[in-house]
């Protein structure tokens, strides 16, 4: 960690989770830990006490991000990553392990992990990838169970190909996290001169069927199926058992064709969307995660057939998908579920707020902006430059570290 400012006593309206919320203040101890939620008697160094659009909620994780770094650092690293998540108010941050080298070895894994300790400035998980021998996968089993910092497997449609052995060898262990791609390995030969022809060759049936293929293999791993894009994968993944979570942009990004709305899987029509967002009303959608992909500003200039895909918007999704707050769609327990509370048990780790919780919080206020070049990511293009926000992170704090607060990360 890289903040040092701690803080003692945050006051205002609290908000812990559906029909749990409350006016209060929440002392922390050294250790960055609650020790005490009480009546807001006395003032905290953050008082937010009477002020109705400001909230204190559990702190946001996001388990779905590529930080890039090693030696794809000149695209994004760890140091400019979580910055960006401080200012979205996350305060974890799961990292994919589809990095250069990835992240399919011990020694690969262990230089990652000091990346991101001597980088980060908020809390941070990683997961592995699919290596290419048993031996190798027996050894990263071994790592996923001694480091707590590792808290699962990604599997790329890729892996569905030539290594398909490999994974059905690590779904034989029933303790183990195994994050899914929903998409078969024959999505990533499409080409298409359109968008809109790749949205076609990469449709919901390459989805849809890639849940199935992985329900035949009678996976006894905790399968997570990540960025579902059509509400078909949403059932899908729910008849199976798994868990799934969407992506801001699935939701509510109009696909154009240009790179900065290039994606896989690809943004679906107004139908599709409104469809998913469905599911996520009626709670269908355990969590959502920004996909957040970073990539040069000059690589996102190329021509959409060969610009690389991803969106890059820690700085700015959580305030997007707050407008579904004020739109009436969500309320706050919910939005705290999605962002908060879901995604933490999904990877494992703590969000609460009583007495012995980690002190890790944010704190939103919901007042208008409009979503303008990124601050801290290296990505300088988000497809929704200018759009409308809801809100803004007016204190991003982990394990009682103040390493945002209005505007500036100290």
């Amino acid at each position: 960690m890289l903040a040092e400012k701690r803080v003692r006593r945050i006051c205002g309206r609290v908000i812990a989770g559906a029909g749990d919320s409350w006016d209060g203040c929440l002392d922390i101890d050294s250790s960055g830990t609650i020790r005490e939620v009480r009546e807001p008697a006395a003032r905290g160094e953050l008082d937010y006490t009477g002020m109705d659009d400001t909230f204190i909620v559990p702190g946001l994780v996001d388990i779905h991000v590529h930080l890039r770094g090693l030696r794809l650092r000149y695209k994004e690293d760890e140091y400019t990553g979580t910055r960006a998540a401080a200012r979205g108010g996350i305060t974890l941050v799961a990292d994919m392990p589809n990095t250069l080298p990835p992240l399919t070895s011990p020694e690969t894994v262990a230089w990652k992990l000091r990346e991101l300790e001597n980088k980060s400035v908020i809390d941070y998980r990683v997961y592995l990838g699919i290596p290419s021998s048993r031996d190798m996968l027996e050894k990263l089993i071994h790592l996923y169970r001694s480091v707590d910092r590792v808290v699962g497997f990604k599997v790329y449609p890729a892996d569905l190909g030539e290594r398909t052995p490999l994974v059905e060898e690590l779904l034989k262990h029933g303790d183990i996290l195994v994050v899914v791609h929903p998409e078969l390995d024959v999505g990533d030969r499409v080409v298409s001169s359109s968008e809109e022809g790749r949205r076609g060759l990469r449709g919901c049936w390459i989805e849809r069927a890639s849940i199935e293929h992985l329900s035949l293999l009678s996976p006894e791993a905790r399968i997570h199926v990540t960025h579902a894009s059509c509400a078909s994968t949403v059932e899908a993944a729910a008849d199976s058992g798994f868990s799934v979570d969407v992506t801001p942009h699935h939701l509510l990004v109009e696909p154009l064709d240009d790179c900065l709305h290039k994606v896989n899987p690809p943004l679906r029509s107004i139908i599709e969307r409104s469809l998913l967002l469905k599911h996520v009303v009626e709670g269908r959608v355990d969590a959502l995660a920004s996909d957040h992909a970073p990539h040069a500003p000059w690589e996102k200039m190329q021509d959409p057939m060969l610009c690389p895909p991803g969106i890059a918007w820690l700085e700015h999704w959580p305030h997007l998908v707050s407008c579904l707050v004020s739109a009436g769609a969500l309320d706050m327990g919910k939005y705290v579920e999605l962002l908060s509370l879901n995604p933490a048990r999904i990877i494992g780790v703590e969000r609460c707020l009583e007495p012995g919780c980690e002190a890790s919080l944010t704190v939103i206020s919901f007042k208008h902006g409009r979503a303008g070049a990124p601050r801290h990511s290296r990505a300088r293009g988000v497809p929704i430059f200018m759009h409308r926000l809801c809100s803004y992170t007016a204190a991003t704090i982990v394990k009682g570290l103040l390493v945002y607060f209005n505007g500036r990360i100290p």
